[in-house]
């Protein structure tokens, strides 16, 4: 996805109470699985050491919420937001591994959703349980984890600012990315192939390399 920094999610450990945001790793072309896989969720290039450890919900069966707030947005905004977040979850369940998504309401859901009037390039500020402190895109995730590298909670903020045509891709990238996989790919080869493409909002599915990656970060039930 486009934004200023390579990726928008600011990481904040729970235990040390300080968040960073971790840049897109650049590759060449298309990379094996396991690259792949290693690439997404610790952030390293090939043949290099990882940059973080990978993160996982300890649990299996998570809910989200889309949260009200003061941003202003029109009902078809809104109607379509509803309806990528719907897609979303519909994308991810769909991809085969062991973690579903349910949609719930109320704020006690494990990923949390709502809209800022932030906007593009600007400041997020850290309010525990909403977001670490960053630099907004268009989307912007937060996720909590333990010492273990277990995740507790993820927040995930959209702007208002985010034209109809992104709003589909950036919604699931946002979802995806609070399952574990934290860095985006910095690739032309990745652009309308994965949902984590660095700078390309082309991909409206979780399929191929992005649904293999979920199932080894979840795998099935046998």
């Amino acid at each position: 996805m486009t934004r200023p920094l390579p990726l928008a999610a600011a990481l904040l450990f729970c235990l040390a109470g300080m968040a960073r945001a971790f840049d897109g790793v650049p590759v060449d072309g298309i990379l094996p699985d396991a690259d792949f896989f290693r690439t997404a969720t610790c952030g390293a290039e090939p043949g290099q050491d990882c940059q973080h450890p990978p993160v996982t919900w300890a649990k299996r069966n998570l809910t989200l919420a889309v949260i009200p707030s003061d941003a202003e947005s029109g009902l078809l905004f809104w109607m379509l937001l509803s309806a990528s977040v719907d897609y979303a979850i519909a994308q991810i369940n769909g991809a085969g591994s062991g973690l579903t998504i349910t949609r719930i309401a109320g704020p006690e859901a494990d990923i949390r959703l709502s809209l800022t009037d932030a906007t593009d390039g600007s400041q997020v500020v850290d309010v525990p349980g909403v977001s670490g402190a960053g630099v907004m895109g268009v989307g912007y995730a937060t996720l909590w984890w333990t010492p273990e590298h277990k995740i507790t909670e993820a927040s995930i903020l959209i702007s208002t600012a985010i034209t109809p045509g992104e709003i589909v891709s950036v919604v699931l990238e946002e979802i995806f990315q609070t399952t574990g996989p934290l860095f985006d790919i910095d690739s032309p080869a990745y652009e309308g192939v994965s949902i984590l493409s660095q700078t390309s909002n082309a991909t409206v599915t979780i399929a191929g390399q992005d649904a293999r990656l979920l199932r080894h970060l979840y795998p099935p039930e046998p």
